[in-house]
């Protein structure tokens, strides 16, 4: 088994990415591994454009990526990891999920992902979802996905 140092654990608001933070708290405990908590913030994921807040070009209902329903999202995380006692920092990163957790993943040096299966997409799905699949197809480093 890896040892990572650094875990980056992406959470959307699902049952699917509190499950991973479970799976991260876990691993984070048996490694001394601090965990990188990110929420992507994309203002409206079936759209690949972004969208500039109250820029030309901007649709007003999807313009501005509430700042409260991101920390919302990450509330059950935070409070996961802290009953763990593991060692975390937040990001809130505006963009596509998959390209956000990847570019975090490099930036940061992470040694290994951890998400869920599914985003905030369609959850009958038989597999994994898009973001999942395209993370562990070019993830830097080890990507664990939860279900």
């Amino acid at each position: 088994m890896i040892k990572p140092s650094r875990i980056l654990l992406a959470i959307d608001g699902t049952q699917g990415s509190y499950r991973a933070a479970h799976h991260a708290a876990l691993i984070a405990n048996l490694t001394g591994a601090e965990v990188i908590l990110l929420h992507c913030a994309d203002p409206h994921p079936s759209l690949s454009l972004p969208f500039p807040a109250g820029g030309a070009g901007a649709i007003p209902e999807y313009a501005a990526y509430p700042a409260s329903s991101a920390h919302e999202r990450m509330g059950p995380a935070r409070d996961i990891l802290q009953d763990h006692q593991v060692r975390y920092m937040e990001h809130t990163v505006e963009g596509p999920a998959a390209e956000t957790i990847l570019g975090v993943a490099q930036r940061e040096c992470c040694d290994l992902i951890v998400m869920g299966r599914h985003g905030t997409g369609n959850a009958n799905e038989p597999d994994v979802g898009r973001t999942a699949e395209h993370v562990v197809r070019a993830a830097p480093c080890t990507v664990m996905v939860a279900s």
